[in-house]
């Protein structure tokens, strides 16, 4: 049986979406965090209910705590609209670039373009996360 060679950058880029992958689900931590922090400041929750809800939020879909957040724990609008923008990029990730990407990368191609999205989706995640703990300090008023 004759395999093919890999591609040149092919392991590069499985290393690329593994982290863009890794990246997404802490934003969907920080995300389900910042929802349950939010209901214990803002609305009284006691611990167990926002342990309780965050471990809800991290057993389902992004698009659940996202939604959540709109509905019960609102934040700065551009903040939520960078949560919105992350979470379409990490549901192609997650759902559509198998199907779009293996045509191209069984031939080689666009390795490179990909490599950069999947750069670019962590870099992303980063950035939100960052955003997301500066939030969080604010909401949780200072031990005294």
């Amino acid at each position: 049986m004759n395999i093919a060679e890999e591609p040149a950058q092919f392991r590069e880029l499985c290393e690329k979406v593994g982290l863009a992958l890794l990246m997404g689900q802490k934003v969907q931590y920080a995300l389900a965090h910042y929802y349950g922090t939010y209901q214990a400041v803002r609305n009284g929750w006691s611990f167990e209910q926002a342990t309780n809800s965050v471990q809800e939020h991290l057993s389902r879909a992004m698009g659940n705590v996202v939604g959540a957040i709109e509905r019960d724990a609102p934040m700065d609008a551009e903040l939520f609209g960078k949560v919105r923008a992350f979470k379409d990029r990490r549901n192609w990730l997650a759902h559509d670039f198998d199907e779009e990407a293996t045509p191209f990368l069984s031939r080689g191609q666009r390795i490179p373009e990909y490599i950069g999205k999947m750069e670019d989706i962590s870099i992303a995640a980063r950035a939100l996360m960052q955003e997301l703990d500066a939030v969080g300090a604010r909401l949780v008023p200072a031990a005294g």
